[in-house]
C-alpha cells in the first residue's frame, strides 16, 4: 500500500527542534510549504526568555531566504499563515524540560504526535563538556520530553560520520548501542555508552583537579600578570587580578578538556569529539525499547538543487574552505583521488526527514537508520570534484572584473590539481610555512638590538609581512588538516538503502513533496551552475570574512584615572613630556607627571573645586573648570588635575577673546579658568570682565597652580580627593559652535575616552620606542586623543612646541624622538611644499626625476611588500628624523596629491574621519603599504558605521554607533535628541561604504548644493575635480541662490602666486582662470562651477582647519554684489546712447530686431556661440569700439554686463560694414626689383634643398589637386616648414598661384619683415585681433582675382603636435567667395621643427616629414552640406568636416562625416550654454 506524505501529516503536531541551523531551516520551510494542512509546529528558538524567543524566531528565522518559496506562495497573507501554523518557544536542549516548566512540557507533550530534533554542536572539536551537553544531556532531555507524549515518537538527526575512521561499506542496519569504529581491532573490547558519559564525566573533573595544583594556580598568576601587562594594566590590582586568574583558570579547563576529549575520540576510533559525541547520542537512543524512534543520518550537505531555490547554502560547510583556498590561488589540493565524496544537497536531506517523520507516525516499528546519502547511487570521487573546482577558477577568473586584469587572466590559466599528501608537504602551504618561519627568525636576529632606527623599521615592516605570510599559509595547513580524515584517509561507501526503499512507498504524485533522487543527479550541472554559484553568493563571502584576522581590541580602562594611574606607574622612569623654551629644554618623566597633577588637583581641591559641585548655583553635580593655554606640558598636568578632583574640563582655543571666554563660562557654568603666563599676560583684564558679566568665576595661571607647597599642606589638600570617578561622569565638555549667544556644549564621559583610547591603540600600536611631536591644539578633540591621551597610556613620549614655525617644526622633528605625527591636511600640504621646492631647488631635471621615482615607488607599495622610499629618500626621512613610522591626518580631506605624493616618498600617512560627538575618530586607515585613496578607512574595532537610506550610488547620511559616542549636549536636550536616535549618532555627513568596508565621504548633507533641476551635487568632489593644478593654494566650493531657483555652483580660489614665481599674480590668475575653463569644458553642465572668484587671502578655516563655509558664501555675495554694482555704475556713466550703441551692434550680430535685445537680457538667450562672439569683437570695432579684455570677451553674460568690457573710442564711426581708413606705414624699406627677382629663385633653391635633400619628405595624392578653379588650401599647423611643405605638395605650377595668409602681429610687425615677406614671399597679412572681418577682406579679394589661398584653419602651430579645433573662417570664406576646399594632412614637421625650437637639433636633419592631400570638397558639396542651416552653424560645419577630413587621413580610416550627429551634439551644448557661464574676478 502506498502512503500518502499529505494525508499522514494533515492535522499533526510536530515539536520540532534545531529549526534555526541550516538543515533544520530549509526542513521547517518545506514542511510548512509542502504540507500546508499541517496542524501545528512547536517551533523552540533559544533565548533568555519568551519574548526574546519570538523575536528570534521572527527576525532570524521567518526573514531567511529559506522561507522565499513560503511567502511567494501566500504573499500578503504570508504572515498570517505562520502565526497560525508555528508557535515558537525558548527552549534549549541542555536544560531539562528544554527550559520549560514541567506543566507547560507536558502540556506541549500531550499536543504534539512527533519530535523532529536536528539540533546538536557541530563545531568539530568543542570543549568536551560542551558536546557532551548538547548532543548527549540534549538526546536525554529530549527523550524525557518525549514520554510526555500519548504516543512517544522521535526523529534524531545525526550524521553518516558516526562510522568513525574507517573504509569500506556503511550499511543502515549495523547495530547502532556498542558500536565504536575500532571494534575489529580491539578484539573482545566492549563500549558501554552509559559507563562511557561516566567517564567523560571523571576527565571533566580531572581537569579542575588538575587546575587547583598548586603549579598550575601560579601559572594562572603568571599568565594573568603578564595578560595585564601586555594590555597596560596594572598586575599589581589585586581584585583585578582575582578575577583574570579565574578568567586563565576557565580557559586552561575548556582546552584541556577538548584535549583530553579528543585524545579518547582518537583512541575509540573517532575523527573528532562531534562525531564521538553524535554517537553516543546514537546509542542512547537506540537502546530505548518504549519509543518509536529513527535516526537520520546525511553525508556532507551541501547546496540545495531545487528547495528553497537551487544554490541555497549557509554557514560553514565542507566544500567552502575547499574552493576559497582555490580561488585564493592555492594550485595544489592533497586528496586520495580516487576517494569518493560523498556529498547530499539539503532539500534531499529534508525530504529524507520528513520521509522519516511520516513514516514513524504511520509505524510502530520503522527501520532505526536512514542515510541520506549519495556514494552508493552515484559516487563523485575527489580527482573530479578537484577538477571541477578548477574548471569554476577559470571561469570565475575569467569573468571577474575587479582586481588586475593581467592578474586576473593568469589567475585563470593556473589549474587547481590534486595531489598526494607527501607532495603537498613537499611543494605546497607546509613548505611556504616552514620558509616563513626560517625567514622571520633570521628577521629577528637581524634586528638592530638598539631597536631603533630606519633599519629597525624597515626589518620591523619586513616581518610583519613574513608573519602575515606565515599566518596565511598556517591557515591553508589547518583547513586541509581538518578535513583530511574525509579527502584523504576513510574511503567510505555509505547505503542509502532505508531511504530508497521508504521512497519507493510514496504515492507518485506525491514524491515531489519528499525529493530524493540523488542517482539523477548530473554533477557538472551541479558543481559548476548550481552548488559553486551559491556558495559564491551566499557562504563564500561570509566565510573570507570570518576568515579574516579580527582586529585585536587593546584593553579599555576604567575611567580616565585608572589609564592615568597605571601610566605612571608602568613607565614611571620614563620621558613622559619634553618641551624647549627659552633655549632650556625641559623633560617630564611618569613619576613628575604623577607628582605635578596630584599638586594641581590639590590646589584645586583646596580651593573648593570638586565632583560635588561645591560653587553655589551650578546644575549638575561636578565642578567645570575652564582650560585656556597653548600646547605645553601643563596643559595635561592640569587636565588630569581637574579630574583628580571629580571636576569636569572645559579645554578651549587659546586664540578665543576675553568675550567668547565669558560666554564659554557662562553657556558652561564654569567655577574656574586655569590659563597659561602668556595669555594671563595677553588678557590682564580678565577677572575684572568676568565680574563684570556677573560671573563668580576664579582665575589662575600655571604659576599658581603648580606652587609647591609643603608635605604637610600637600598632603592635607590630597586628602579632599576623591577615591574613584563614575565612568559615566562628564571628562570634557567641548564647544563645537556658537562663540556668540548659546553655543553648543559637547560631554564626553570618562568612558568615551578610555572607550578611543583603547580603540586608537588597537590600531596604531603605540609603545615606548615611539614619539610624537604634538602640533595641533590640544582642547581639539583630535589631537587630545590620538596625539595625547593615546601616547600617554602607552609610554610614548609627547615633545612640545614653545612656538609653531616650519622652522622649528623641521627642528623639532630632526632633534627628538618623533615616530609619528597628528595633523590635519594644512600640516601636511605644508611639509609637501617644504619637500617639493628642496627638491626643485637642486634643479628641474632633479625635481622630474625625483617625481617619476615618487610615482614608481607608489606604485611599488600599492601592488607589493616592498618600500624604496626610506632607501632613495634618505635625505628626506633623515630630515624627518628618520624614525617616522606614520602620519595621522584629520580635521578635513586630505589632497589626494600631497597623500599620494608621500606615500610615494615612503612615508604611511592615515587619514581618518570622525566628530567631536564620537571622541572623536570613528574610522581611519590602517597601517600598510598600500595607499587606499579617497578612504578615510574601516571603522575602528567597535564602532560601527551605516549608510542611512543610500541613494542608487550607495550615498547617504553617515551613522555611528559606539562606546566612543556621546552623552549628549550639555543643557540642551533638543539638540542631543536629533542628533542620537537609538544610540546612533547621526555624523550630518554623507558617505558611501565599499564592499571591503571601507568608508568614503562625499560630503556634508547641509553643504550639499541642490541645482534648479533637484541634482545633488556634493562640494567635496567638485573641489577634488577643480583643484588639481598647482596653481591653486587652496579652494573652497558653496552654493549660492540661483536667479532661476535652487543653487548655483561658486568657487573662491587661493590661487599659488609662489608655484612659477616667474609669472605676475595676474598671470597666475589667468592661469587659474584657463584651468577652470578647460576643467568645466570636460564636465556635465550640472557640475561646472559657475561663478568663480579669485582672493589673495587665505580662506576662513576653524581650529583644525576645515573651511568655514557659511563665511565663504557670505564673501562670494559680497563680491557678487559689489560686481553687479559695478556693472550697473559702469552702464549708467555711459549713458543711453552708448548703450543703445551696443543694443544695436548685438543686434546685427544675432540677426535680431532691436526691440528684441535688451540691457539685461544673456547673449547666450540670444544665441551667441563662440563665433558669433569673433563677428562680436570684430563688430565692436568696426563700429568705433575697443574690447578692454579680448581673452576673457565670450565669458560675459548679459548686454549690461558687456557694457563694461567694452569701450566707445570714435562716435563719428558707423556701426556695421565701414572699412577702417588704411594707416600709411612710414620709412617703409624699398627693395629693387632686380634683387627681388634673384632673392626668390634662391629662396626657391633653398626650399628644394631642404625638402629634397634635408629633409626625407613624402608627399601623397597629387592627383587630388584641381588644375582649373582657384581654392583655399586648408592644412593642419604643426611648424615653421609647414607653408614650404605645402607649397612643395602642390607643385610648382600651383603653389605659385597660391597665396598663404600669416599672423600680421607675428610676421609684419616691423618693417624689416614687411620687407622681406612683401618681395619674397607669397604671404599676406591676417589680423589675430582687432578687426577681423577687415582682415578677411584682404583674403576675399585675392580669392576674387581668382587666386588660391592658404589657411591653417587652427589659427597657430600647435605646442603638442596634436590637431586643434579648426576656426570657422575656411567656412565663411568657402560659401561667401563660392570656391571648396583641399584638406592637406602634414605629417613629422612637428618633430623636425617644432614650436619654439630656434636652432634645429641634429636629429633634424633626415627627419621624415609629408603631406597627404585629400579629396577635394568642391563649392557644391559643401553648399549642399549645410542646405537649410543658419550661416554661423554652417561655418563652423564647414571648419569640422575639414577637420574630419584631415583627421580621417592621420588615422587612415575613411569614416563619412555625420552631419545630423555633430549638430545634435552642438545643439546641446546651445542648450546648457543659456546657463549662467562663470564670472571670473579681474
Amino acid at each position: 500500500m502506498k502512503l500518502s506524505p499529505t494525508k499522514i501529516f494533515k492535522g499533526k503536531k510536530i515539536f520540532f527542534i534545531g529549526g534555526t541551523g541550516f538543515v533544520g531551516k530549509v526542513t521547517l520551510s518545506m514542511l510548512l510549504h509542502n504540507f500546508p494542512d499541517i496542524g501545528r509546529v512547536y517551533a523552540t528558538v533559544r533565548a533568555r526568555d519568551a519574548r526574546e524567543s519570538e523575536n528570534r524566531f521572527w527576525t532570524s528565522i521567518v526573514t531567511s531566504p529559506t522561507f522565499d518559496p513560503l511567502r511567494e506562495k501566500y504573499g500578503d497573507r504570508f504572515e498570517e499563515f505562520i502565526r497560525e501554523k508555528v508557535v515558537p518557544v525558548n527552549g534549549d536542549v541542555g536544560n531539562e524540560f528544554l527550559g520549560m516548566s514541567e506543566t507547560e512540557a507536558r502540556a506541549v507533550m500531550a499536543d504534539c504526535d512527533i519530535i523532529i530534533n536536528g539540533a546538536g554542536n557541530v563545531t568539530f572539536n568543542p570543549p568536551l563538556e560542551s558536546a557532551l551537553r548538547t548532543n548527549v544531556v540534549g538526546s536525554n532531555n529530549i527523550l524525557q520530553l518525549a514520554r510526555m507524549m500519548k504516543r512517544p515518537a522521535l526523529v534524531h538527526v545525526s550524521t553518516c560520520f558516526v562510522a568513525g575512521k574507517r573504509s569500506g561499506t556503511i550499511w543502515e542496519n549495523e547495530p547502532v548501542v556498542g558500536y565504536f569504529p575500532r571494534k575489529n581491532e580491539l578484539v573482545g573490547t566492549t563500549f558501554d555508552v552509559n559507563k562511557e558519559i561516566e567517564d567523560c564525566a571523571r576527565l571533566s573533573e580531572q581537569a579542575r583537579q588538575e587546575a587547583d595544583d598548586a603549579v598550575q594556580i601560579a601559572k594562572f598568576r603568571e599568565a594573568a600578570r603578564k595578560r595585564f601587562e601586555d594590555e597596560g594594566r596594572d598586575p599589581d590590582d589585586e581584585a583585578e587580578l582575582k578575577s583574570a586568574i579565574f578568567r586563565e583558570r576557565k580557559m586552561w579547563i575548556r582546552e584541556r578538556t577538548t584535549e583530553l576529549g579528543a585524545a579518547r575520540a582518537d583512541y575509540w576510533g573517532w575523527t573528532n569529539i562531534y562525531t564521538y559525541s553524535k554517537s553516543l547520542a546514537e546509542q542512547i537512543i537506540a537502546q530505548q525499547d518504549d519509543i518509536v524512534k529513527t535516526l537520520v543520518r546525511p553525508s556532507i550537505v551541501e547546496s540545495s538543487v531545487e528547495y528553497p531555490f537551487p544554490g541555497w547554502n549557509e554557514g560553514f560547510t565542507t566544500t567552502a574552505p575547499l574552493i576559497l583556498i582555490a580561488l585564493r590561488g592555492q594550485p595544489i589540493i592533497p586528496v586520495n583521488e580516487k576517494l569518493v565524496l560523498d556529498i547530499i544537497p539539503v532539500d534531499m536531506v529534508a525530504g529524507a526527514i520528513l520521509g522519516a517523520a511520516m513514516n514513524v507516525l504511520v509505524d510502530d516499528n520503522p527501520p532505526l537508520v536512514f542515510q541520506a546519502s549519495s556514494g552508493d547511487s552515484n559516487p563523485n570521487d575527489m580527482k573530479r570534484i578537484v577538477g571541477l573546482v578548477g574548471l569554476y577558477k577559470r571561469q570565475y577568473f575569467k569573468e571577474k572584473e575587479t582586481g588586475n586584469k593581467l592578474v586576473n587572466n593568469i589567475a585563470s590559466m593556473i589549474e587547481a590539481a590534486p595531489v598526494s599528501q607527501k607532495t603537498y608537504e613537499r611543494y605546497s602551504a607546509p613548505m611556504f610555512n616552514r620558509l616563513a618561519k626560517t625567514a622571520n627568525d633570521l628577521l629577528e636576529k637581524a634586528a638592530p638590538a638598539w631597536a631603533g632606527g630606519r633599519l629597525s623599521n624597515i626589518v620591523s615592516d619586513l616581518k610583519k609581512s613574513v608573519t602575515s605570510f606565515e599566518e596565511s599559509t598556517q591557515e591553508t595547513i589547518d583547513a586541509f588538516a581538518m578535513f583530511k580524515p574525509f579527502m584523504i584517509d576513510n574511503a567510505y561507501e555509505y547505503r542509502s538503502d532505508n531511504v530508497r526503499a521508504l521512497m519507493s512507498m510514496v504515492r507518485e504524485n506525491e514524491k515531489h513533496l519528499l525529493p530524493w533522487y540523488p542517482e539523477k543527479l548530473d554533477w557538472y550541472d551541479y558543481w559548476l551552475k548550481i552548488h559553486f554559484p551559491g556558495m559564491r553568493k551566499w557562504v563564500l563571502p561570509q566565510l573570507e570574512e570570518d576568515l579574516k584576522k579580527a582586529e585585536k581590541r587593546a584593553y579599555t580602562y576604567k575611567d580616565l584615572l585608572d589609564m592615568f594611574d597605571t601610566a605612571v606607574k608602568r613607565f614611571s622612569t620614563r620621558v613622559a613630556l619634553k618641551i624647549e623654551r627659552n633655549g632650556r629644554k625641559e623633560q617630564y618623566t611618569y613619576e613628575d607627571v604623577k607628582e605635578l597633577t596630584y599638586r594641581a588637583a590639590g590646589f584645586l581641591a583646596a580651593a573648593g573645586i570638586g565632583s560635588g559641585g561645591a560653587r553655589a548655583g551650578k546644575s549638575g553635580d561636578a565642578d567645570r573648570v575652564i582650560l585656556w593655554s597653548h600646547n605645553m606640558p601643563e596643559w595635561g598636568l592640569s587636565y588630569f588635575g581637574i579630574l583628580k578632583t571629580g571636576a569636569t574640563a572645559i579645554p578651549v582655543d587659546p586664540a578665543s577673546s576675553v568675550d567668547e571666554i565669558i560666554n564659554f563660562a557662562r553657556a558652561g557654568e564654569a567655577s574656574a579658568i586655569i590659563l597659561s603666563p602668556r595669555l594671563a599676560d595677553e588678557h590682564p583684564d580678565l577677572q575684572d570682565r568676568l565680574a563684570e558679566a556677573g560671573l563668580d568665576v576664579k582665575v589662575w595661571d600655571f604659576n599658581e597652580v603648580f606652587e609647591m607647597q609643603s608635605e604637610q599642606e600637600e598632603a592635607r589638600r590630597n586628602a579632599l580627593l576623591p577615591k574613584k570617578v563614575l565612568a559615566n561622569s562628564v571628562a570634557s565638555l567641548i564647544f563645537t559652535s556658537g562663540t556668540t549667544g548659546t553655543p553648543k556644549a559637547v560631554m564626553l564621559s570618562h568612558k568615551n575616552f578610555v572607550n578611543m583610547v583603547s580603540m586608537l591603540s588597537s590600531v596604531l600600536e603605540m609603545d615606548t620606542t615611539d614619539g610624537v611631536l604634538s602640533v595641533l591644539p590640544l582642547h581639539h578633540t583630535f589631537e587630545f586623543s590620538a596625539g595625547f591621551l593615546t601616547p600617554f597610556s602607552n609610554g610614548t613620549q609627547i615633545t612640545y612646541l614653545d612656538e609653531l614655525s616650519s622652522e622649528e617644526l623641521a627642528r623639532a622633528i630632526e632633534n627628538n624622538l618623533v615616530t609619528g605625527m597628528v595633523g590635519v591636511p594644512a600640516l601636511w600640504e605644508m611639509l609637501h611644499r617644504r619637500i617639493k621646492t628642496r627638491l626643485r631647488e637642486r634643479g628641474d631635471w632633479f625635481a622630474d626625476l625625483a617625481d617619476n621615482i615618487i610615482e614608481f615607488n607608489a606604485w611599488l607599495r600599492d601592488n607589493t611588500p616592498f618600500n624604496l622610499g626610506p632607501i632613495v629618500f634618505f635625505p628626506i626621512h633623515k630630515g624627518m628624523g628618520g624614525r617616522m613610522r606614520y602620519l595621522i591626518s584629520g580635521g578635513s580631506a586630505l589632497s589626494e596629491k600631497v597623500q599620494r605624493d608621500l606615500h610615494g616618498l615612503g612615508f604611511t600617512i592615515l587619514e581618518g574621519y570622525g566628530l567631536t560627538e564620537s571622541s572623536p575618530v570613528l574610522t581611519v586607515a590602517r597601517p600598510g603599504n598600500k595607499l587606499l585613496k579617497g578612504s578615510v578607512g574601516k571603522p575602528l574595532p567597535g564602532v560601527e558605521i551605516k549608510i542611512d537610506s543610500p541613494d542608487e550610488n550607495g550615498v547617504g547620511e553617515i551613522l555611528a554607533r559606539g562606546q566612543n559616542v556621546m552623552l549628549g549636549y550639555y543643557n540642551n536636550e533638543e539638540a542631543t535628541e536629533a542628533v542620537l536616535q537609538d544610540r546612533w549618532l547621526r555624523t550630518g555627513d554623507l558617505g558611501r561604504i565599499d564592499e571591503d568596508g571601507n568608508l568614503y565621504i562625499v560630503g556634508r548633507s547641509k553643504d550639499v548644493i541642490i541645482d534648479s533641476n533637484g541634482k545633488n551635487i556634493y562640494p567635496d568632489e567638485i573641489e577634488d575635480i577643480y583643484g588639481k593644478t598647482p596653481f591653486i593654494k587652496e579652494l573652497s566650493v558653496v552654493g549660492l541662490p540661483d536667479e532661476d531657483g535652487g543653487e548655483k555652483i561658486a568657487a573662491l580660489v587661493v590661487p599659488d602666486y609662489e608655484y612659477d614665481i616667474s609669472l605676475s599674480r595676474a598671470e597666475t590668475n589667468k592661469r587659474v582662470e584657463e584651468h577652470f575653463r578647460e576643467v568645466s569644458a570636460g564636465l556635465p553642465f550640472f557640475k561646472r562651477v559657475k561663478v568663480l572668484h579669485l582672493t589673495p587671502f587665505e580662506l576662513p578655516r576653524t581650529a583644525t582647519r576645515k573651511v568655514k563655509r557659511p563665511e565663504v558664501v557670505a564673501f562670494l555675495q559680497n563680491l557678487e554684489e559689489r560686481a553687479r554694482k559695478k556693472t550697473r555704475a559702469i552702464a549708467e556713466t555711459k549713458g543711453d546712447d552708448t548703450a543703445l550703441w551696443i543694443r544695436k551692434i548685438v543686434a546685427s550680430v544675432s540677426n535680431r530686431p532691436l526691440s528684441e535685445v535688451a540691457l539685461g537680457d544673456k547673449l547666450a538667450d540670444l544665441g551667441f556661440d563662440s563665433l558669433m562672439f569673433v563677428e562680436l569683437q570684430a563688430a565692436i570695432e568696426d563700429a568705433g569700439g575697443r574690447v578692454l579684455s579680448p581673452d576673457t570677451l565670450n565669458e560675459v553674460q548679459t548686454v549690461r554686463e558687456l557694457l563694461t568690457a567694452v569701450q566707445r573710442v570714435d562716435k563719428t564711426k558707423r556701426l556695421i560694414d565701414e572699412p577702417k581708413k588704411e594707416e600709411t606705414k612710414e620709412d617703409e624699406i624699398f627693395i629693387p626689383s632686380i634683387i627681388r627677382k634673384v632673392g626668390n629663385q634662391l629662396i626657391d633653391f633653398a626650399q628644394g634643398t631642404l625638402y629634397d635633400s634635408v629633409l626625407d619628405t613624402t608627399i601623397e595624392g597629387q592627383t587630388n589637386v584641381p588644375m582649373h578653379t582657384n581654392f583655399i588650401v586648408a592644412p593642419n599647423h604643426a611648424s615653421h616648414i609647414d607653408t614650404g611643405l605645402v607649397k612643395k605638395a602642390l607643385g610648382k605650377e600651383v603653389a605659385e598661384q597660391t597665396v598663404a595668409v600669416a599672423a600680421a602681429d607675428y610676421w609684419f610687425d616691423t618693417k624689416y619683415k614687411r620687407a622681406y615677406m612683401n618681395n619674397f614671399t607669397t604671404l599676406i597679412p591676417i589680423e589675430r585681433t582687432g578687426s577681423l572681418r577687415q582682415s578677411l577682406r584682404h583674403v576675399t579679394q585675392i580669392l576674387r582675382q581668382g587666386y588660391n589661398t592658404l589657411i591653417f584653419p587652427e589659427g597657430t602651430r600647435s605646442v603638442t603636435g596634436e590637431i586643434a579645433e579648426f576656426k570657422p573662417i575656411i567656412g565663411y570664406l568657402a560659401l561667401n567667395e563660392k570656391v571648396g576646399i583641399l584638406p592637406i594632412y602634414i605629417w613629422g614637421t612637428f618633430e623636425a621643427y617644432p614650436k619654439g625650437m630656434t636652432i634645429p637639433k641634429k636629429d633634424s636633419i633626415g627627419a621624415k616629414v609629408g603631406a597627404k592631400i585629400g579629396r577635394f570638397l568642391e563649392y557644391e558639396e559643401l553648399a549642399e552640406m549645410v542646405k537649410g542651416v543658419p550661416n554661423t552653424e554652417a561655418y563652423r560645419l564647414i571648419a569640422a568636416r575639414v577637420q574630419f577630413e584631415i583627421e580621417n587621413m592621420r588615422d587612415g580610416r575613411r569614416d563619412k562625416f555625420d552631419v545630423a550627429a555633430v549638430r545634435k551634439k552642438w545643439k546641446a551644448e546651445r542648450r546648457k550654454s543659456r546657463k549662467q557661464e562663470p564670472v571670473i574676478d579681474e
